[in-house]
């Protein structure tokens, strides 16, 4: 009878969790609302290594961010071979610089853009779910690369025809975020966030991987490494 009365409380516990308590969940284990509303800025050196399909490393990045809140900006510092790039969004507005010389190229621009939005939006989890544009379903419990059980969150942007839809996946225990998964140019990315750092209180990302995957979710190859060290936090 015990046993029969465990199982049923466990199940109908299952049954009430939907989005919005998903979330609120994963954001106190996180730090909690408070703690990640308060932040005035943050600072961080990311390092991205790019790999090929047969697991040759193309490419090694290394930038420079700063997110800023009230009023909100980006900024991202890089090199490429001799030259410095610094891409600044505030608010709606863009601007590239290419060795201290504004470029108005509007392809350039316009990937800056998307680049500056992109790494807050990544970095800024599970925070930045907490948006009005944001449908959030949730879907229910999952098996990630047939081993790992995680709650799945499906997040679109109906709003914005041209958003990626997500599946984000948090830990089935501890509400952690484990997992992200995009589908983006006919191609299927899981992005993995193996650690977490400890700094901030907030458990932001430290190091995460990111696979292409097939259809069932099969891994097909390693793309890239990220790696994130906080410099400042206030």
């Amino acid at each position: 009878m015990g046993l029969a009365c465990i199982f049923l409380f466990n199940h109908s516990c299952a049954q009430k969790l939907n989005a919005s308590i998903l979330l609120e969940k994963s954001l106190v284990a996180h730090g909690g609302k408070k703690a990640w509303s308060i932040v005035s800025e943050i600072s961080y050196l990311k390092n991205i290594e790019l790999y090929d399909s047969i697991g040759k490393l193309e490419k090694e990045i290394n930038q420079k961010i700063k997110h800023t809140w009230n009023p909100s900006s980006t900024k991202i510092e890089w090199n490429n071979f001799d030259d410095h790039y610094v891409a600044l969004h505030r608010e709606e507005k863009i601007e590239l610089f290419k060795n201290n010389q504004i470029v108005l190229d509007s392809q350039e621009v316009a990937k800056a853009y998307d680049n500056t939005k992109g790494a807050l939006y990544v970095f800024w989890q599970p925070y930045k779910l907490i948006d009005s544009n944001a449908r959030l379903d949730y879907i229910g419990l999952v098996t990630l690369l047939d081993s790992i059980s995680v709650h799945s969150l499906k997040v679109s942007y109906p709003l914005d025809p041209t958003a990626d839809v997500w599946h984000y996946y948090f830990n089935e225990e501890n509400f952690m975020l484990e997992a992200t998964q995009v589908n983006h140019d006919e191609r299927i990315s899981l992005i993995i966030n193996e650690s977490f750092e400890d700094k901030t209180g907030l458990f932001l990302n430290k190091t995460r991987k990111s696979y292409f995957v097939d259809s069932l979710g099969k891994i097909k190859y390693l793309r890239a490494a990220y790696k994130y060290a906080i410099t400042s936090f206030n």
